[in-house]
């Protein structure tokens, strides 16, 4: 129950807080640029509570549904305009003002992330040092070179202390399926350079994975393949699984790693498949039939074992991961922009169906990580505000009818044909932008849906 109360008190706080983040954007550069401001809005539909502000008596609404929220202004189009306040009107404003105001939410969408980023940098995250515990044999990490026990200290450039650090550098050319460099120390303090490769990678399966290292072929403890715990009538029960018993192969594919197990597993739902353990020096070979299980709206197989960590032979070294007061503005400058490309650049490749929709997430997805997120800390709450308001940032700027880029595309067209689209054609485009958003969400829905039920 209490998972519950935190998850939605955490959802509202977050929805509430980047709601009122993007209008406060339109309404302080309309006020700025001299347009009226009638009406502030966080929320939707019947008014929980509402007061005037300011000369311009503008009201401030808290309404009914927290996911949304508008400023409503002075407009010719809306009613009737008092003579002497037309020039105040927005849509008696020429196309760079009215282009401003629009873009305003947005801008400070990202802004906001900005901010976060640079409060994140200062203030230091600490992490796993990104040193290599195994890696998987013939993966585009061993491909490049890369070997056990180095330290990777930097990814295109920028210094990448812990294994987030690492793993958010890579995004770009991970989303790109392009080359990325990175520098490693090994223990003797010899630095070398790496080129690893994505072009091959499958990007729906690295960032749906839930330990997207794993993908590359790189692992972050040394855990061997020994089974510490069999899941009572499970296949690997069915199978004569025992705690204790090593993995030695699963298929043609050899194990010499805990994670690999789970990589094996993946396309062998419901599939009779031959295993090879080892119990007390005696090789023994068994048929399984992985389970199928549902994880992101992807199937995976699954055979019901647990490791020992008690087997485990490497530890995390923590460390920071810290930016000085100037040197942070850059690097939050860079993360928003890595952030804000990757997520653009996921939008294109589910357009293109590189990507499932199944990556589409909505509110009810968004609530739950919000409640994961603040379970674990005010920074992790905080870094997942950042990251949902550029998401909001991007999704308004997209030139759907109804949103602020649907908005800023007929500006762009009344800047080329001289004169303001038709009230006919902004109909249209309007009940174009409702069926748009409508099946959007209705994806999201089904997505939320499905991973509930996983």
């Amino acid at each position: 129950m209490l998972g519950v109360i935190i998850t939605v008190v955490a959802f509202l706080v977050a929805i509430g807080i980047l709601v009122a983040i993007h209008e406060y954007g339109h309404f302080w550069v309309a006020k700025k640029l001299g347009v009226k401001v009638l009406r502030f809005s966080i929320g939707m539909g019947k008014p929980l509570w509402k007061k005037k502000f300011g000369k311009d008596d503008t009201e401030f609404v808290l309404a009914v549904f927290p996911i949304g929220g508008y400023v409503s202004m002075l407009n010719e189009q809306e009613g009737e305009v008092d003579e002497s306040e037309k020039h105040r009107a927005f849509n008696r404003q020429p196309i760079w003002k009215r282009s401003l105001i629009v873009l305003a939410g947005p801008a400070f969408n990202f802004l906001f992330a900005f901010i976060i980023y640079w409060g994140i940098a200062v203030w230091g995250v600490t992490g796993p040092k990104a040193v290599i515990s195994q890696l998987e044999p013939d993966s585009i990490a061993a491909q490049a070179g890369l070997v056990r026990d180095l330290e990777i200290i930097s990814v295109e450039g920028w210094r990448t202390p812990t294994w987030s650090a690492v793993f958010q550098e890579m995004l770009p050319g991970v989303v790109s399926r392009s080359s990325v460099n990175l520098r490693a120390i090994d223990g003797s303090g010899i630095i070398q350079d790496y080129v690893l490769d994505f072009s091959s990678l499958n990007i729906d399966r690295v960032m749906r994975h839930p330990r997207p290292f794993d993908a590359l072929g790189i692992y972050l403890t040394n855990l061997p393949a020994v089974v510490g715990e069999v899941v009572k009538a499970s296949p690997a029960e069915t199978a004569g699984l025992q705690p204790g018993d090593r993995l030695i192969s699963f298929g043609e594919k050899n194990i010499n790693h805990w994670s690999q197990i789970g990589r094996y597993l993946e396309d062998k739902a419901n599939k009779k498949t031959k295993l090879l353990i080892e119990r007390d020096g005696e090789r023994i070979n068994l048929i399984i039939t992985p389970r199928e299980v549902v994880y992101e709206g992807r199937k995976y197989g699954q055979i019901g074992i647990a490791p020992n960590p008690d087997l485990i032979t490497s530890t995390f070294e923590k460390v920071d991961n810290q930016f000085g007061l100037f040197e942070a503005v850059g690097y939050s400058l860079h993360r928003t922009w890595v952030v804000s490309y990757v997520t653009l650049r996921a939008v294109g490749l589910i357009i293109t169906g590189e990507m499932s929709i199944s990556n589409i997430s909505g509110p009810v997805t968004i609530a739950v990580v919000a409640g994961k997120s603040a379970s674990i800390g005010p920074v992790q709450f905080i870094l997942f505000l950042a990251l949902v308001s550029i998401s909001l940032g991007i999704l308004n700027l997209l030139p759907i009818p109804i949103l602020d880029g649907g908005h800023l595309f007929y500006y762009i067209i009344e800047a080329i044909k001289g004169s303001p689209v038709s009230e006919t054609v902004e109909a249209i485009g309007q009940r174009i932008g409702i069926a748009m958003l409508v099946m959007l969400m209705l994806i999201a829905f089904y997505n939320d849906i499905v991973r509930l039920a996983a």
